[in-house]
């Protein structure tokens, strides 16, 4: 049983392979799983180098800092970085001159704008309450303008990235992601002086030069000779607000879920047990981001056999995707368990030993995490309806209930580990639904909503 589960997961790769070599994918698309990677292991990097340079305490304040930073940058983005890909990649069919594309894009600048410098002053002048509410100690309060520094430049990256995306040019999207969140915050901690509040004003500093260049440049190489119709502005940002503000709460719960627990901790136990518990989250999104790759072959071939009414294909191929990855997740964390003192004690020292025993539950809760993983794409692919955000809606109210509720006798580590059991199997089972009802509605049931744009994008 357990060959034919690797060999099914070895012929969904070799299939994709296929795909790609007979040019029904963008060939960048191999160079996109590079950058994942680069990300991902530029997240380990940055964790190891915190964990040496700046101390616990130092760590602690870093871990919390950078939650704090993906918690409030998603909310602020007010969708935008699902919205802009979809509006700018259909402006781009409709008008190849790219006038209206650009238009998009600087809607999108025209909405974020005033987003961020309304939360930057009002952080400016509430720095002690910003402090209380992620530290439990207004203390850190000298972290506070760091923080909205990073926000800003992660804002600026993720509009400029959605860009690309949106135009399919992936070669500088991929660039853009190595350089920013691969190789900027482990750099950034190296010449930070052992400061976090430094590494974070650096990396956020960074970002936003980057962003910048790079927004400018994609905008002078595919901007359209001619101007952007004053019109096209407030269809725009309608538009975008219209399609993505609805998916904010799911953005937001996700990284929630990850964010609030650590929160939790360090009012509960102080900054240092916090940076410990945060060690072990990213670990789990360490191990879940191995399948995250799955997850973006699935959503264009699933797409495909959505508008042929391959439903029974659909099935076979998410079955085996799953299974496939909860076997060599099963497997990697049972290989983590039996030396994972071990091997924190040898990449991050022994002060870190507290590590240890909240990372074993919570490496543990990365195993249906996995399934949530590989089958969201698939879900948005036969679905309109947000089941996914709608999950980890449920998935996030269940760990802050076991948290506020469940005191002394359920461990953060273990809320956490049974929030993603429940997200898991509430994936698994709207997939099945959702499969069943698009089964039975037919090909049209699943469209691409129509943008509602006097352009006809």
């Amino acid at each position: 049983m357990a060959g034919a589960w690797l060999r099914a997961q070895v012929g969904i790769l070799q299939d994709a392979a296929g795909e790609l070599r007979r040019g029904r994918w963008p060939r960048s698309y191999a160079f996109t799983f590079v950058a994942e990677m680069g990300v991902l292991l530029g997240g380990f990097a940055a964790l190891k180098i915190a964990g040496g340079v700046l101390g616990t305490t130092g760590f602690g304040e870093y871990a919390v800092a950078r939650r704090a930073v993906s918690v409030l940058a998603f909310p602020l983005l007010v969708g935008l970085g699902i919205s802009i890909p979809r509006y700018v990649a259909r402006a781009v069919g409709a008008d190849p001159s790219g006038a209206t594309a650009r238009g998009y894009f600087l809607a999108a600048l025209l909405i974020g704008a005033p987003i961020l410098g309304g939360f930057g002053v009002v952080a400016a002048l509430e720095r002690d309450w910003f402090a209380r509410a992620f530290y439990g100690d207004a203390r850190f309060s000298s972290l506070t303008m760091p923080i909205v520094t990073a926000i800003v430049g992660l804002y600026a990256h993720t509009l400029v990235y959605a860009n690309f995306r949106g135009r399919l040019r992936m070669w500088p999207a991929n660039l853009l992601q190595l350089v920013n969140l691969a190789l900027t915050p482990p750099l950034a901690l190296l010449v930070s002086h052992r400061s976090a509040a430094a590494a974070l004003e650096i990396t956020g500093v960074v970002w936003l030069l980057t962003a910048t260049a790079a927004g400018s440049w994609g905008l002078l190489r595919g901007g359209g000779k001619g101007g952007t119709p004053e019109r096209l502005i407030p269809r725009a940002v309608r538009d975008l607000l219209g399609f993505g503000l609805p998916r904010v709460a799911g953005e937001f719960a996700l990284f929630g879920f990850f964010a609030l627990p650590t929160f939790y901790v360090a009012h509960t136990s102080g900054i240092e047990t916090a940076g410990f518990f945060s060690f072990g989250l990213s670990l789990v999104q360490m191990l879940t981001s191995l399948f995250a790759a799955i997850g973006i072959l699935l959503l264009p071939y699933v797409s495909r056999q959505v508008a042929e009414g391959s439903w029974d294909r659909i099935a076979s191929i998410v079955s085996r995707a799953v299974t496939g990855s909860l076997f060599i997740t099963v497997l990697l964390v049972f290989a983590l368990q039996a030396v994972l003192d071990r091997l924190i004690l040898l990449l991050m020292g022994s002060a870190f030993a507290p590590a240890v025993q909240p990372a074993r539950w919570l490496i543990t809760g990365a195993i249906p995490f996995v399934a949530y993983t590989v089958v969201r794409d698939s879900l948005d692919a036969v679905a309109t309806w947000p089941y996914n955000s709608v999950n980890v809606v449920v998935a996030l109210a269940v760990v802050t209930g076991l948290l506020w509720l469940g005191g002394g006798v359920v461990s953060p580590a273990l809320a956490v580990a049974l929030g993603c059991s429940g997200l898991g199997v509430l994936t698994l089972l709207t997939w099945g639904r959702a499969l069943r009802a698009a089964r039975a509605s037919g090909p049209r049931a699943v469209t691409v909503v129509p943008g509602d744009s006097e352009f006809g994008v």
